[in-house]
């Protein structure tokens, strides 16, 4: 720590702090006064709040008594006529009397169930209660409930009689019926003053029975700003500290003027040093200890200068260099390759002897070596098995210094990119240089693997994992020009499945999907390795059989058809389905074959073969006889 900071420190803890703290401490102890105040305020407001509540049930009281002893209501009442009662008790409302809101309820008598008729306004709060008695111990006719004041009005006299903001909410619901509309959070629990969920204000809850099973929170709120301590007795608080903080500053700032002055100059040369400054010397007059301390503090300035010049040289070689490798990277598309240039880049970036960089793809394990590489596998395997223990990657053995990196993304490690040198170990920098190549070659194999998947794609049917028309057509142009090159025969089989839309209609796509793929593992089973099976569309396939004359293309589709023939499918219902197929085989050979005239061929022979019955075979030979 150095002497400025010592000094500061020490004013800090004897002068900032205490003060800091009697502040905290005094602000705290007016703010609890004056909540205090408003606290106890709060409750004698709540008590008269309480009376005035109290004094408005009675009113209410008064009037159910009234209304309770209403002839032609209590005639309705005995005879159960809800629309005479509605009536009657509508007459009843004010200004007849001072009700604001009736409601009676008849209680369930034979078999007539429960009933309830309300009249007037549905927010008028503090009801009082009556029992109707029938004459004559007949039992209760009906219980009445009673308001005579609506929550604006009951609001405004509680505003007017504490001074207070008022709030009255409907339970459960939680609606405000009257009041100002703040949002104040959890308030605390009823007849207890308390700081609200917010944190804002201090209320004191009051909570009355409603109409029925509701019922009402009376809420009486004072501000922040009430329970704190007044503006200017906080101002006169802090002025009072602040002007003690000041004198205490001025007297520390003059002592370490004072303590400061010797070193002044050899702190200010410090300091340009500390920014890189390296160019402006420090003054020196003297022979003493202060001034050789400035001498060696400007030799060391012009060293610093000349490595740090070379250093940035060598660095901004190095990220060309790895800018250079890693769009070499984003653009391969050779996984092999690819591997090649990482390890030998990895090793040239870090000056390492020998390294690797290996990726297991869904195959095999791939690797590629550079440099130095003998004896290096053991301690390339443990810095890469550090990795897969959720460790860093170095790893020593001797004098004999391991690096690995991990080459993956986020679904996982995909591989590493390992490194290994005599003498010195490797550090966080050589790291981050070997984690930079290992990212760009990761981005790299993302781009092989999705090249790889689009062509892969892009001629295969989804279905069926056959070749797609795309692929067809490229076979069939490869293998006539090599029939024509060869001088031997070529041959195609268009297979057909017979009735296949009436398998869709009775049991569904599913099950119609289902048959394809086991017609179309029926086929690449039945064929040779040089043939091609493929889906041609909907329920057509195709099988491209190179140096194959008539007889032998004859043979292979009978045998075909009978596999098929043989397939049971199971529906989703459990049931058992079979599928028969036409094929058309047709051949051509010489220098005249072409893929025109071979489709042309082995289509009219289909066409036969479902003409004269389906679930057979016919060749080109067959069809031109029949025609």
């Amino acid at each position: 720590m150095s002497f400025r900071a010592r000094l500061n420190l020490f004013f800090l803890l004897l002068v900032v702090v205490p003060l800091v703290a009697v502040g905290v401490v005094l602000l705290r102890t007016i703010d609890g006064a004056e909540r205090g105040k408003v606290e106890a305020a709060l409750v004698s407001e709540g008590r008269a709040a309480s009376a005035l509540l109290a004094e408005q049930a009675e009113e209410a009281g008064a009037v159910a008594a009234e209304i309770a002893e209403d002839r032609t209501l209590a005639a309705a009442l005995r005879e159960r006529d809800a629309a005479a009662i509605r009536e009657r008790a509508g007459e009843l409302l004010a200004p007849a009397t001072d009700a604001r809101r009736i409601r009676i309820v008849l209680p369930a008598r034979g078999r007539r169930p429960a009933a309830a008729v309300e009249v007037g306004s549905p927010t008028a709060l503090l009801p009082a209660s009556r029992t109707l008695v029938a004459p004559g111990g007949g039992g209760a006719l009906a219980r009445i409930q009673i308001a005579t004041i609506g929550p604006r009005a009951l609001a405004v006299r509680l505003r007017r009689l504490t001074g207070r903001d008022v709030q009255i909410r409907d339970l459960p619901s939680g609606r405000l019926l009257a009041g100002d509309a703040r949002d104040t959070g959890r308030l605390p629990a009823p007849g207890r003053v308390g700081t609200t969920g917010r944190g804002d204000w201090t209320a004191v809850v009051l909570r009355q029975p409603g109409f029925g099973t509701a019922r009402q929170e009376v809420v009486l709120l004072a501000s922040g700003t009430q329970v704190r301590a007044s503006r200017s007795d906080r101002f006169a608080l802090l002025g009072t500290l602040a002007l003690f903080l000041v004198l205490a500053a001025l007297g520390a700032l003059v002592v370490s003027r004072s303590l400061q002055r010797q070193v002044g100059a050899l702190l200010e040369g410090a300091r340009r040093l500390g920014r890189g400054e390296f160019d402006e010397e420090i003054p020196t007059s003297g022979t003493d200890e202060l001034s050789q301390l400035a001498g060696a503090f400007n030799a060391m300035s012009q060293q610093l200068r000349r490595r740090i010049e070379e250093l940035g040289d060598e660095r901004e070689r190095l990220r060309s260099a790895i800018r250079r490798i890693g769009e070499t990277f984003a653009a391969n598309l050779d996984r092999e390759g690819l591997l090649e240039i990482v390890a030998s880049a990895a090793v040239d970036a870090v000056r390492a002897d020998g390294g690797r960089a290996v990726v297991a793809t869904a195959d095999a394990r791939e690797e590629a070596l550079a440099g130095w590489s003998d004896g290096l596998g053991p301690l390339l395997d443990a810095a890469e098995q550090r990795i897969v223990q959720g460790h860093d990657g170095f790893v020593s053995d001797g004098d004999l210094h391991g690096l690995a990196v991990p080459m993956g993304s986020e679904a996982g490690i995909r591989g590493f990119v390992a490194v290994a040198r005599r003498g010195e170990p490797f550090t966080a920098a050589d790291a981050e240089v070997v984690a930079y190549l290992s990212g760009q070659a990761a981005v790299s194999l993302e781009n092989v693997g999705r090249h790889e998947e689009a062509e892969r794609e892009a001629l295969t049917d989804p279905l069926t994992g056959l070749a797609n028309r795309r692929r067809f057509d490229e076979l069939l142009r490869t293998a006539v020009d090599r029939a024509q090159r060869d001088g031997q025969p070529l041959s195609l089989l268009v297979i057909d499945l017979d009735h296949f839309k009436s398998i869709n209609d009775r049991f569904g796509h599913q099950t119609g999907d289902a048959v394809l793929r086991e017609v179309a593992w029926v086929l690449r089973d039945g064929v040779r390795g040089l043939d091609a099976p493929a889906r041609l569309g909907g329920e057509e396939f195709g099988v491209l059989l190179p140096a194959t004359d008539a007889e032998g293309a004859l043979m292979l589709a009978e045998r075909l058809r009978e596999s098929v023939q043989r397939l049971r499918v199971v529906t989703e219902d459990g049931l058992q389905i079979s599928v028969t197929t036409s094929i058309g085989a047709g051949t051509v050979g010489g220098l005249g074959a072409t893929g025109a005239s071979l489709v042309a061929v082995a289509d009219g022979a289909l066409y036969e073969a479902k003409r004269s019955g389906r679930n057979r075979t016919v060749t080109a030979d067959e069809s031109a006889d029949a025609e």
